[in-house]
């Protein structure tokens, strides 16, 4: 449900607003140009699914940079997708050999399980949204190819986008939690459709090989339902070999039939959290398992819980 508003920070210190953001979204490390006056703040919110946070920071510094690299990784395992929001100042991102300048109103999308930079300057706000990995998955299965990519204020979408995302921490309403994960879940609807309007040409113009790829996965996101789906049928279904099939996955670590696993375990995942089926069994059903328990190992091994415990009453 929309919890109330919850400080979680509110520092003269840097180290200690540092800290507050470690804990609320990734750990990370930083480095200051200097050890000038500092103020943060932080106020959190549940809502359904997603967290949103607005965050503030002010400094005589001409710039902060916060890092995640591989040791803050294995020591935080947090796995989600971030939307962030600047809504006053300037903010670098990089991620993925991809980086952004972000000015107001501009956003930007990124993967908490891989490294990244940010540079923040000297007086900034912004709004973060932490999205459960699944859901975004689900949504969008080529999400990585969309990290670290500026939507700028001045799309369309892109304003609509960042107008919901205001909204969300805005209200001040208590809502039940279905119409909570409701509100969540359409926000995410819309996110998911700016980052696939706005940014596809740029993901495609990275190469054929991507392109292809995406039209793949677009394929097989669309056919989740088939039990019968293996990498023949895709094969064939995209005029592809095989062999060339395994080429497209292999160059992201991962094979058709394993990628295809994980789509359906997340797209199971977004039905039970969001209340489109009621059962475990309509979620395993309708998303080609055909073994209940296999399908219960199989979601908690990827999730760390069991699957009816997302099941809504």
């Amino acid at each position: 449900m929309l919890s109330a508003q919850n400080i979680v920070g509110a520092s003269q210190c840097f180290e200690q607003w540092h800290y507050a953001t470690c804990h609320n979204y990734s750990t990370t490390d930083y480095r200051r140009t200097t050890q000038g006056p500092f103020t943060g703040h932080i106020s959190a919110w549940s809502f359904g699914a997603l967290s949103v946070s607005k965050l503030s920071s002010s400094t005589s510094e001409s710039r902060i940079e916060v890092l995640r690299g591989s040791a803050e990784i294995r020591g935080d395992p947090r796995d989600h997708y971030v939307l962030f929001l600047v809504y006053c100042g300037e903010v670098g991102f990089a991620q993925n050999g991809r980086s952004a300048r972000l000015q107001n109103g501009d956003m930007v999308i990124y993967d908490q399980a891989r490294p990244f930079m940010m540079e923040f300057g000297a007086d900034t706000r912004q709004i973060i949204v932490t999205i459960p990995r699944p859901l975004m998955v689900s949504r969008l299965p080529e999400v990585e190819h969309f990290t670290a990519r500026r939507i700028a204020a001045a799309s369309k979408l892109g304003a609509l986008t960042a107008t919901v995302v205001r909204q969300l921490v805005e209200f001040e309403t208590s809502l039940d939690e279905d119409v909570a994960n409701r509100v969540g879940a359409s926000a995410l609807d819309i996110l998911t459709t700016t980052l696939e309007a706005e940014l596809s040409g740029d993901a495609e113009a990275e190469g054929r090989h991507h392109a292809r790829l995406m039209q793949v996965k677009r394929y097989v996101a669309a056919n989740l339902h088939d039990p019968e789906m293996t990498v023949e049928s895709i094969a064939a279904a995209q005029n592809l070999a095989p062999r060339t099939l395994h080429r497209l996955f292999s160059a992201e670590g991962t094979t058709p039939i394993r990628w295809l696993w994980q789509q359906r375990l997340s797209a199971s995942y977004k039905a039970l959290a969001e209340g489109h089926v009621r059962h475990v069994t309509d979620a395993a059903l309708s998303f080609g398992f055909s073994d209940l328990s296999h399908f219960s190992r199989a979601f908690k091994k990827a999730f760390g819980l069991a699957p009816h415990t997302l099941v809504r009453r």
